[in-house]
């Protein structure tokens, strides 16, 4: 009979996977660099190839959070070969009975790397041992595909700036230049992760005199940065691409409503915030607010195998 395992491994060190995937801040909208992944395939292969037909070899998954965000585990499929519940034949690859090739419902947490402690992030490991098809007449490779799918957020935090007219003409060139292309977004940080938010230029944070009290309009750019693509419980065609904006502090981002990326690469989010009257206060004032986006992601993978005949 076939074994599987599937177990939570604990959190080891690496600082390096830390500084390379953790929550990465920088100045302005424009110039923050997240990290590009969330939940990774860090390994899926088989335990040696070739083997004979008729014989079993282990197929182990490795997969491990190296976002900024706590993410959760929901499916693992294998596909791409015949292999059914049914007995073995000459075409089926076989495996245990009560095993099974696509395991869904595994809501399993996985946090991220902590920077503070230096730990890697949490990794969940998964083992089949399938048996290859019997009566192969020639060498034949096989190749396993994987899709890995799991739940996730991503945050954008910062402040904008808004700023006097008159104290904007009043900075040198480039410095107000560069406050008009971050569209006044100052401080801002993002979690790493697949998805990645920047704010657009513009000069809605600006205010001309007796202006201010009532709302603007400011643009996020949403970047799929990750080797896979987001969608929307449940997931299918008329869900694809989709993501949703989950909550927000100090900005309207209309909260639950769902985006759709174009091709699945980008998108755009319009918000709105109130700055203060002009003249309430002296050259500039701060708005904090923070806009985080919920969404389910899938990445995949494959490993190959080759069966050889076996010589009577």
């Amino acid at each position: 009979m076939m074994n599987m395992k599937n177990a939570l491994i604990p959190l080891c060190l690496l600082a390096s996977i830390v500084i390379l995937s953790g929550c990465i801040g920088g100045v302005g909208g424009g110039g923050v660099t997240p990290g590009t992944n969330g939940i990774i395939i860090k390994e899926f292969g088989f335990d040696y190839s070739p083997i004979y037909s008729g014989e079993s070899t282990g197929l182990t998954l490795t997969l491990q959070n190296v976002g900024g965000e706590k993410g959760t585990l929901k499916e693992i499929e294998i596909f791409g070969v015949d292999a059914p519940a049914a007995a073995a034949g000459v075409l089926t690859w076989g495996y245990g009975t009560g095993d099974s090739f696509t395991l869904t419902g595994i809501d399993q947490e996985l946090l991220p790397p902590d920077s503070t402690t230096g730990f890697e992030g949490e990794e969940y490991f998964q083992e089949w041992v399938p048996e290859s098809p019997t009566g192969i007449k020639s060498p034949t490779t096989y190749e396993f595909q994987t899709r890995i799918k799991y739940r996730y957020t991503t945050t954008f935090t910062g402040k904008i700036q808004v700023v006097d007219d008159s104290y904007l003409r009043s900075l040198p060139a480039d410095q107000r230049e560069a406050l008009i292309k971050v569209g006044g977004v100052q401080g801002a940080s993002v979690t790493g992760g697949p998805l990645a938010l920047t704010a657009a230029s513009g000069r809605h944070f600006i205010l001309r005199e007796g202006e201010g009290g009532t709302a603007r309009a400011i643009k996020f750019k949403i970047s799929n940065v990750g080797s896979g693509f987001p969608y929307k419980e449940p997931f299918g065609t008329d869900n694809l691409y989709k993501i949703t904006v989950l909550s927000n502090e100090g900005i309207s981002c209309n909260v639950g409503s769902d985006v759709t990326l174009s091709r699945g690469k980008s998108g755009v989010i319009s918000c709105e915030f109130t700055p203060p009257v002009q003249g309430t206060f002296t050259n500039k004032v701060d708005k904090m607010f923070s806009v985080t986006l919920s969404y389910g992601y899938y990445v995949d993978s494959s490993a190959s195998i080759t069966v050889n005949p076996v010589v009577e």
